[in-house]
């Protein structure tokens, strides 16, 4: 991506309902602008991974695993794909105690307050995410423009 490019971190959310169709514009209009850097992490990789074979499986996860479904599932539906439309955030040392804070400042679940994390040490100041709930107070503090509609992308 150019050094022309806008970085928007890509929460999980975003991918989830996009993959259950229920939401779909966000994405779309996010992959149609060459000027966006769209970025995940290791965490964004698991929790879409996670909720994938949910949806695909028909059941929890741990039941997916206990049947041994798992590779049938990847089979049938490979993520790699969708992943390698995205940038993947690096992770550095320093993550451990920014998340460790996030988590307690903002009383964030553990992958929430990894985000958030990701952004900050990545320098990224947009997020894209459904859980508005979750991470509205974190970004205004943190100044992170949360995305949750196309009416929030920022002219690029």
């Amino acid at each position: 991506m150019s050094n022309n490019s806008q970085k928007i971190f890509i929460d999980s959310s975003i991918l989830v309902e996009f993959k259950k169709q229920t939401r779909t514009d966000l994405l779309m209009a996010l992959l149609a602008n060459p000027r966006i850097e769209l970025v995940i992490s290791h965490t964004i990789l698991s929790e879409y991974t996670y909720h994938l074979l949910a949806i695909e499986g028909q059941k929890s996860p741990r039941s997916i695993k206990e049947s041994c479904s798992i590779t049938d599932i990847l089979l049938r539906d490979n993520p790699f794909s969708l992943f390698s439309i995205f940038s993947l955030a690096p992770t550095s040392k320093e993550i451990t105690g920014v998340f460790l804070e996030m988590m307690s400042k903002y009383n964030l679940l553990p992958n929430d307050a990894l985000i958030l994390a990701d952004c900050k040490l990545n320098k990224i100041d947009l997020l894209a995410s459904y859980d508005v709930k979750d991470f509205t107070k974190a970004c205004e503090q943190e100044s992170i423009k949360l995305i949750s509609s196309v009416i929030d992308l920022p002219l690029i």
